[in-house]
């Protein structure tokens, strides 16, 4: 009988333990709109547009022909997809020319910046993890 009711009470602490762990995890579902997101300027002719989940972040740029993002590089994975325009991204010691329907994966700690070849450009990038620098507005390459 002790034995049946220590099985059932660690019974009951492990299903806990799993229900707590779940709803750590869990996150609202939400649509997004895009439009209705906050555009910041992060540097003269760029605007950023940015929301976090629990594990990704992404970010939607819009750049003026000549805008560029500086050189850096951050501990996250980068997708970056462009939708509009044309960019020069330079990723390590490689330069690469990107167009509307083009992405590039930037592996974690490799340095890169982008370059607007065009008007209105838009890169849509995507981070895995979260990029906390942007969450918590410590991101600093932008004001080089």
């Amino acid at each position: 009988m002790k034995c049946i009711i220590f099985c059932h009470r660690l019974l009951v602490i492990f299903l806990l333990i799993i229900v707590s762990h779940l709803h750590a995890e869990a996150q609202q579902l939400k649509p997004i709109v895009l439009s209705g997101l906050k555009a910041t300027e992060i540097r003269e002719g760029i605007t950023l547009q940015t929301e976090s989940g629990a594990k990704g972040t992404f970010g939607i740029f819009k750049m003026k022909k000549g805008a560029f993002v500086p050189m850096h590089s951050h501990e996250n994975e980068q997708f970056s997809f462009i939708l509009k325009g044309r960019v020069s991204a330079t990723i390590g010691d490689t330069v690469f020319v990107l167009k509307k329907g083009q992405a590039v994966i930037i592996p974690a700690h490799v340095p890169h910046s982008f370059k607007s070849l065009s008007n209105h450009t838009i890169d849509l990038d995507f981070f895995s993890h979260r990029r906390e620098d942007w969450i918590n507005g410590s991101a600093d390459y932008f004001r080089k």
